[in-house]
């Protein structure tokens, strides 16, 4: 049933008839849903002029009487402006509010500028985004490791240039995909220590002859420092162009896992299925289950370019100071990201793999011949391009035969050795029935980040740690944000 319609969902026909999952319906809605910058960025502005006010009485630049009707008015004014989206720019709101309590509303202005208020706005806004973006990478990881910890010993076959190379575990690409993830958090959280930075004081960018507390205002806003540098506060753009630049770094990861989902998913491949949760269907052909979650996901991707060319462009284009002519980073670009991560982590989750059929390419299609090299080399003692010439020859016979790997024999082996070297080898026809099976291939592997089940699972043990931590950072900073919240509004209401 749509959740805004109450009528069944006419979309959700053929093959996937069943209820769309609400992480795939995110994909659909966020663009009709997302807000402007503008409307995006007004509760951090109108929480800046509280803070502002508040430091201002506290360094007896306002009369206490003074930044209480002020305090009184921003609260008339925020209401106004649910209504009327005019009043969520600056000016037309500070002429709101000198009409609400009069001219004493002009002086919460003091000391300040559009330039570093604008500024500061971007930096809470963003902040909470890197916040929201890294809570959504968090549950993506733990998905996908906890898929992988159920898939330890599922062989399946690893890909170098869409070719088929090695046989792994599928835990073992997912705990590769886990490590991936665990790289863009690093990001994020790298970022955020420079995006709160508090650039208040800097004004137009020059500073202000006014007595500003500057470490108690972003004290107040839960910055963790400041902008230092008056210039820098206003004209600083490279920590928005970087946080373009993450995005679009962690969605082409993300792209790329749903591409190769996709080919498992194809009819040749049939080596997973999607849950019919995040698929579609086609209007004409009934037998059709479209991977849509995929596809929409690696679209997001695609856009998630855009912005990042389009900010560093504007940066280009004019010199180091304040201009509105650079191109910010708009919430829909964000929410197409987080929609996109959601509903990756939902065919994740509900991803169902066929294991008997990636354990036949495994043994079939060749990918176990580097063990049948190695197994030459440490055996007979030749040499690894010796051996690699060899094996070369009997998957050529083989291909030639029409017989899968799994069924090349000693006498295959010795008629290739013969040929390429003169001479048979001594081996055994048990260590070649070894070498072929990709079970053994993957056991062999248990260095570090090897496929064995037993390094895997290492792996999985040492993610689901670096998790625990990166679930208790969130949770530090979301707790300073909110004691800084709480701080401001206890100093706002001593004061009313």
């Amino acid at each position: 049933m749509s959740s805004k319609q109450g009528v069944p969902d006419a979309t959700r026909i053929g093959r996937s008839s069943v209820a769309k999952a609400p992480e795939f319906q995110e994909l659909y809605e966020f663009d009709g849903n997302a807000k402007t910058l503008v409307d995006a960025t007004f509760p951090y502005e109108s929480q800046i002029h509280r803070a502002h006010v508040v430091m201002l009485a506290e360094c007896k630049i306002l009369k206490t009487d003074e930044a209480a009707a002020i305090l009184r008015g921003l609260k008339i004014v925020d209401d106004q402006a649910e209504q009327d989206a005019s009043l969520r720019t600056y000016l037309p709101y500070e002429a709101a509010l000198k009409r609400t309590v009069g001219a004493v509303g002009g002086k919460m202005h003091l000391g300040r500028s559009r330039n570093d208020l604008a500024n500061t706005v971007k930096r809470m806004f963003l902040r909470d985004q890197l916040n929201r973006t890294i809570e959504a990478l968090i549950a993506l990881r733990t998905t996908v490791v906890d898929k992988a910890a159920d898939h330890l010993d599922t062989v399946m076959v690893v890909y170098t240039q869409r070719k088929q190379a090695q046989p792994i575990t599928l835990g073992h690409y997912l705990t590769a995909y886990a490590e991936s993830l665990g790289k863009n958090i690093d990001r994020y959280e790298q970022l955020y220590a420079r995006i709160n930075q508090c650039p208040l004081g800097a004004a137009a960018t020059a500073g202000t002859g006014w007595p500003l507390d500057r470490e108690l205002t972003a004290e107040l806003l839960g910055f963790d420092s400041l902008v230092v540098n008056t210039i820098e506060g206003v004209a600083g753009w490279d920590h928005i162009a970087e946080f373009a630049a993450d995005n679009a770094i962690y969605m082409s990861g993300l792209s790329r896992l749903a591409s190769e989902i996709q080919l498992w998913s194809t009819d040749e491949y049939r080596v997973a299925e999607l849950d019919p949760a995040f698929a579609g269907t086609s209007s004409i052909m009934p037998q059709k289950k479209n991977p849509d979650s995929l596809e929409r996901t690696r679209q997001a991707a695609a856009a998630a370019m855009g912005p990042f060319v389009a900010i560093l462009t504007s940066l280009n284009a004019i010199e180091y100071q304040y201009s509105a002519a650079r191109v910010g980073l708009e919430p829909r670009s964000l929410d197409a990201m987080i929609a996109a991560t959601h509903a990756m982590t939902g065919v994740v989750r509900t991803l169902q793999p066929n294991k008997s059929q990636m354990l036949r390419y495994a043994a079939e299609n060749f990918a176990t011949m580097t063990d049948l090299t190695d197994t030459l080399v440490r055996e007979t003692g030749l040499d690894y391009r010796e051996a690699h010439e060899v094996i070369a020859r009997v998957v050529n016979a083989a291909i030639e035969q029409r017989k899968p790997a799994n069924q090349i024999s000693i006498e295959m082996v010795q008629d290739a050795a013969k040929a390429q070297l003169g001479h048979p080898l001594e081996i055994s026809a048990a260590s070649i029935r070894d070498a072929l099976d990709p079970v053994q291939n993957v056991a062999r592997r248990d260095g570090i980040g090897g496929p064995a089940p037993v390094a895997v699972q290492k792996m999985v043990d040492s993610t689901r740690n670096e998790l625990t931590a990166e679930r208790a950072r969130l949770s530090e900073r979301l707790q300073k944000l909110a004691g800084a919240t709480d701080k401001l509004n206890g100093l706002v209401g001593a004061i009313v």
